[in-house]
């Protein structure tokens, strides 16, 4: 299972300056704090992590994606195929 650090990494990777008060229930999409380069950074990240030809463009990431938790569950939900 991907860990909260994880997708702390993820974040910090993709140039997201995540605030002081960053856990799991930060909005990340809403809120705006990701743009669209970190979205499509992290896009590519969760890519990594699911099912193979799993279409990301399918879902509303703004509700699946809004929190690192809510992250977490999507990529659980869509399995790590990719070993």
């Amino acid at each position: 299972m991907t860990s909260h650090d994880e997708v702390r990494e993820a974040l910090e990777v993709s140039g997201v300056a995540l605030p002081h008060d960053y856990d799991d229930d930060t909005s990340l999409i809403r809120s705006g704090l990701l743009d669209s380069m970190a979205l499509f950074k992290l896009a590519l990240w969760v890519e990594e992590r699911v099912t193979p030809g799993l279409d990301l463009a399918a879902f509303d990431l703004a509700a699946e994606w809004d929190t690192p938790r809510l992250l977490r569950a999507f990529i659980a939900r869509h399995g790590t195929a990719r070993g």
